[in-house]
């Protein structure tokens, strides 16, 4: 029996992984801020499939609210195998006119709320010398594009932390996996298309951004995309560090990879959509 603590399950990524999981015969507590408010349809589905699968409230943004649901889970349990930390915030935005506090909104839930999940699991996991923590992280945890400055930012911090938990835990049986999704059908992708970009300096690269998003509706993988590859990294008999995720990341981090930083940087030079958007389509043309 493998028992998996999931964040951020109520929609999206942390809903279809503690669904797959729990359908793969792993005890999942699946955990969201306000399991009577927004769980119902996932309460419902794990009665209906009779699935071991138990919603509990967690706020990685409070302390108290990590320490007290990982110790119930351990009480009830015995202790955590895996640790999926899902839950995240999206941001588009200007790096100049992001008001401060919403940056650090979006630290606080993308940096901070898996470092105290880690901090609350692994003391655990030391001393019985085992389990494994994933994070979720994203292809903008490797570049970053005008607009995704904060959000990006984000992600290239939890990809730290998550090098260096990997680091220090490597003698003690822990392991830590890094998945990184493309463009994923989840309410963060809708929400970063539907906002109000106006007109001020940095329109054009916002609305740019938000063309990506809006065209990436369609095509973008479902959430259960990344539960999939989550269940597989956990079962690799070849493991890895990074595994990516949807059919759009691998275009992404493969032509990025062929770019100069000067070449990637030019990308924000005074251009038309049309000769923005074709210069993409040739730098990333799409896997093969």
């Amino acid at each position: 029996m493998t028992v998996t603590l999931v964040t951020g399950t109520s929609t999206g990524i942390g809903e279809a992984t503690a669904i797959h999981l729990s359908r793969l015969g792993h005890t999942v507590y699946a955990s969201m801020r306000t399991p009577d408010a927004s769980g119902g349809g996932l309460r419902r589905l794990a009665e209906e499939e009779r699935l071991d699968l138990t919603l509990i409230a967690l706020d990685v943004n409070d302390p108290v609210s990590v320490t007290s649901a990982v110790e119930g889970v351990i009480e009830r349990s015995g202790q955590i195998d895996v640790l999926v930390n899902n839950a995240g915030l999206g941001m588009l935005t200007s790096v100049e006119e992001v008001p401060v506090e919403d940056a650090k909104g979006v630290f606080e839930t993308n940096v901070f709320g898996p470092l105290r999940m880690m901090q609350a699991v692994l003391p655990a996991m030391r001393e019985r010398r085992g389990g494994t923590i994933v994070n979720i992280s994203s292809v903008a945890g490797r570049l970053v594009s005008a607009g995704h400055g904060v959000y990006a930012a984000t992600k290239y911090a939890l990809e730290a932390l998550s090098e260096a938990v990997a680091i220090e835990t490597r003698r003690l049986g822990i392991r830590v996996i890094l998945i990184e999704p493309g463009f994923i059908s989840t309410p963060l992708l809708d929400k970063g298309g539907d906002i109000e970009i106006g007109d001020g300096p940095y329109a054009v690269h916002l609305r740019r951004m938000q063309g990506l998003y809006r065209s990436a509706r369609g095509g973008a993988d479902p959430p259960s995309v990344v539960a999939e590859v989550i269940a597989e990294a956990l079962d690799d008999p070849n493991p890895r560090f990074r595994y990516l995720a949807g059919e759009g990341a691998s275009p992404v981090i493969d032509g990025r990879a062929r770019m100069t930083d000067e070449e990637w940087i030019d990308m924000g030079r005074e251009m038309t959509d049309e000769e923005y958007f074709a210069e993409s389509a040739r730098r990333f043309p799409p896997a093969q």
